[in-house]
């Protein structure tokens, strides 16, 4: 939809939907080709007829306008009709695509206006819930919202179009997981949100960016992070995705050039959706490519920028997606003063060797001195080093200090450094701004100072510095305690619990970004993965999967017997990843498990340990429906050594597999 004159286009689609309700009180106007202004086609309050509707298509009336002050009401009636809508068996896939893409759109424009109150992040929940179960049921819609991404124009269907793709790419790699699909979702949905604090004339700049606002943008996934605050919404796994989302694989991304297995999956399938959808969108300073030039761009960076593995699946759903829909009609958004595209490619700026004038000079200590360092605003669910801990220097100058850490740590953190013996010791107040990797267990971190500060406020908790709009103020920044979206939050009645929680998920994760592994810190993880809480559960089983040693191996062999079934079921699928022989015997127990998810999971993961003891549960599970069905499929090309898609087209795919090589497998 583009506004235009007052106006604002809707699709056929969204006007059918919104036959005979009674709130649909608004004028409609057709397209006019003489012209300049729209026809009157309804005035407010009067019938509209499903025929004229039939008629316009035959016509091929590409869409419809309402009045521009009608838009926002015109969406939210679709919005809450929206799983009605797409459940309904008279409306074909590629009008489900459009509405539930103009309803994506407005959800993401809302959230680009400013604070986002829990209730915009409830309504994104809501129709991630419904794109997940657009693409898992009907692979023609997805087959559709593929198409439709090549016709973004703002910055909300770039946020709404990322996270469906990014739904799209994790049901193929990771099946109908509901838990990681939402998260997903949620973070293509928000990913970029921390541009909204920088100046549209620096993101459409047409000239190559100076340094100063090259490290301007590098800063927003950062900046999406503080502003989503502790909404209870975001997990720290999203969290991190959106952090992530600019690093490559060969650690030469940003905002701190981490590298290989310390990027989540997730991370990893977003970083390649984000980059598809920015290279088919137009830019101030280039033209869009097409969809398949955009592949071509992608498969060149295989292995550097992007996942060689995740590419390739890439690859195979564009071109399955692709090939189901020959043509689609464009569909377009809403373009206000406020959507200016606030996207860039973050191509780095010429050389301006001069600008800032000269460096300060530095003085190298050699890692002979250390400094102590106490957090005092840090980034929720991000950061993993302690509230205190000493620190190596690397050098220093009279304006800040680079030190040495096994922690990451973000621009615009701050950090309250000891700077030098005495009674009273000195303090100083200094603020991340830059952090990369130094070698395989160090961080090098550069710390600007600011001013002194007195002994009795070293513990004093602020907020973390960061872009904010122009005279307004985000309630969701995040408080520099080191909290999660959980901490303080009544709701369950648990608080202390929450917080017990979050201190154990820090430590696990500081022991997973140390990248080597003592005896110790091995140790640890063990005892945690015997955690009265699932959640320290589930990250111990993360951890683990990364110490190659006996111990840690049948520590996940124990909790794939877990009675907690999110657990279970977790360290169930990173057994079948690891290719855990340890696992055999539980897995087979759990065949015969009540939870039917459970038993499925277990036999996929003995298919990959080449044992089809689980094929006569999943062949009858395959004859059934909805996600049970799903699920089988993927389980039953686990065993059988092909990959079928976890939707509806991959359940059809796997019977008829079935059907010609069922005696064959029977038998083998």
């Amino acid at each position: 939809m583009v506004e235009q004159s007052g106006y604002a286009r809707i699709t056929l689609a969204a006007a059918s939907a919104l036959v005979n309700d009674e709130s649909a009180d608004f004028a409609i106007y057709l397209p006019s080709v003489d012209n300049p202004y729209p026809v009157l086609y309804r005035r407010a309050g009067a019938d509209l007829s499903q025929p004229d509707f039939d008629r316009m298509r035959t016509s091929g009336v590409p869409f419809l306008y309402v009045r521009a002050g009608d838009l926002d009401k015109c969406e939210n009636i679709l919005e809450t009709k929206l799983t009605a809508l797409l459940g309904s068996s008279d409306i074909r896939p590629a009008e489900k695509a459009k509405i539930v893409h103009q309803v994506g759109t407005a959800v993401a424009r809302n959230l680009t206006r400013g604070p986002m109150p829990n209730t915009d992040l409830t309504r994104a929940s809501h129709i991630i819930g419904n794109v997940i179960g657009c693409i898992l049921n009907d692979p023609l819609v997805a087959a559709h919202m593929l198409h439709m991404s090549a016709h973004e124009r703002t910055t909300a269907s770039h946020m709404f179009v990322v996270s469906a793709l990014a739904i799209m790419l994790g049901a193929e790699v990771f099946g109908p997981e509901q838990q990681m699909l939402t998260a997903l979702g949620l973070a293509g949905m928000m990913h970029d949100i921390g541009k909204l604090g920088i100046d549209p004339k620096i993101l459409n700049k047409p000239t190559p960016l100076t340094p100063e606002e090259l490290q301007l943008i590098q800063q927003h996934p950062i900046e999406s992070v503080r502003l989503l605050g502790n909404d209870p919404h975001v997990t720290a796994g999203v969290r991190q995705m959106i952090l992530q989302h600019h690093e490559w694989v060969n650690g030469r991304g940003y905002p701190l050039g981490i590298n290989g297995y310390e990027l989540l999956p997730g991370s990893r399938i977003l970083s390649i959706v984000d980059s598809f959808h920015a290279m088919i969108g137009r830019r101030a300073y280039r033209k869009a490519v097409t969809p398949h030039e955009a592949n071509n761009a992608l498969s060149a960076q295989a292995g550097q920028q992007f996942d060689r593995q995740l590419l390739a699946r890439w690859g195979e759903l564009f071109e399955r997606c692709w090939s189901q829909v020959p043509q689609t009609t464009m569909i377009d958004v809403p373009v206000t003063q406020e959507e200016a595209s606030s996207r860039h490619e973050h191509r780095p700026g010429e050389s301006a060797r001069g600008v800032f004038g000269p460096r300060a000079k530095r003085f190298m200590c050699d890692g002979k001195v250390y400094v102590k360092c106490v957090y005092a605003g840090r980034l929720n669910d991000a950061t993993c080093a302690p509230d205190e801990f000493d620190a190596k220097v690397h050098d220093v100058s009279r304006s800040g200090l680079c030190i040495l850490t096994a922690y990451p740590m973000y621009c615009g953190e701050i950090v309250h450094v000891q700077v030098g013996p005495g009674t009273p010791p000195t303090w100083v107040r200094s603020v991340v701004t830059w952090c990369r990797p130094h070698n395989a267990s160090t961080y090098k971190v550069g710390l600007r100072f600011r001013h002194r500060i007195p002994q009795e406020i070293v513990h004093q908790q602020l907020l973390i510095e960061g872009i904010t709009l122009p005279g307004t103020t985000f309630p969701g920044l995040t408080r520099a305690n080191g909290g999660t979206a959980c901490e303080g939050d009544e709701t369950n009645g648990e608080p202390a619990r929450e917080s017990k929680r979050e201190g154990s998920v820090q430590v696990l994760e500081a022991i997973g970004a140390a990248r080597s592994f003592t005896a110790e810190s091995e140790r640890t993880v063990i005892a945690m993965s015997a955690s009265g809480d699932p959640v320290v559960r589930c990250k111990s089983i993360d951890i683990l999967a990364k110490i190659p040693s006996r111990n840690a191996r049948q520590t996940l062999a124990d909790l794939v017997k877990d009675e907690n079934a999110s657990v279970r079921e977790h360290a169930i699928g990173v057994a079948g990843v690891l290719g855990l022989n340890e696992a055999s015997n539980a897995l087979r127990a759990l065949l015969k498990s009540r939870v039917e998810t459970t038993a499925l999971r277990a036999a996929g993961a003995l298919g990959r340990l080449g044992d089809k003891s689980g094929l006569p549960l999943v062949t009858q599970m395959l004859q059934r429906d909805g996600p049970i069905a799903r699920l089988a499929a993927q389980a039953f090309g686990d065993i059988v050594g092909h990959r079928f898609p976890a939707n509806t087209r991959g359940v059809q795919a796997a019977r008829r597999y079935l059907l010609g090589k069922g005696p064959a497998l029977a038998t083998s």
